[in-house]
């Protein structure tokens, strides 16, 4: 082989071999953009849903109610859900407690729903909108309120359904 055919050989064999590791590496960076993309957009949404939840608070309490004046606890918590565009959630406790997976309350993040009775058969929810504090349609007479979570009233399961 002339010198100058193995020198042309050699540089496409480099150029071949440095196009290969371009389009590894992009495919990397690639990967790594969309899971980073996925996780920012999950924490937008429970930024809203938290967000939302707290612009709520003064709103009135009405039994069977689903905002956006007044609410009752599955109601708002359906409402901010779907107005925040974080997910479309069912009407009631029963159905909204079968959502998701249930997540320690040592490690709640912004959007998780608390519910409060038994698992199976909860008779309330508010949503957790982080610092210990969390939103809910507490009674018709104090409507909905933002509140911290203390032993004296404290959930008996926590849901997470935006992940």
């Amino acid at each position: 082989m002339e010198h100058g055919h193995r020198q042309s050989l050699v540089k496409l064999v480099a150029l071949v071999a440095i196009f290969f590791i371009g389009i590894m590496t992009v495919g990397k960076v690639s990967a790594a953009t969309a899971t980073e993309v996925e996780a920012s957009t999950v924490t937008q949404k429970r930024n809203s849903v938290a967000k939302l939840a707290k612009k709520q608070v003064g709103k009135g309490y009405v039994f069977g109610a689903t905002g956006p004046y007044a609410f009752d606890c599955s109601g708002l918590v359906q409402y901010v859900y779907k107005s925040s565009g974080a997910a479309i959630l069912p009407r009631t406790t029963y159905s909204q407690v079968t959502l998701g997976k249930a997540v320690s309350m040592k490690k709640l993040k912004k959007g998780d729903l608390l519910f409060w009775g038994s698992a199976a058969s909860p008779y309330h929810v508010g949503i957790y909108v982080g610092a210990n504090q969390y939103v809910h349609a507490a009674t018709p007479a104090q409507g909905v309120i933002k509140q911290p979570i203390s032993t004296y009233f404290y959930p008996s399961a926590a849901k997470r359904v935006i992940e």
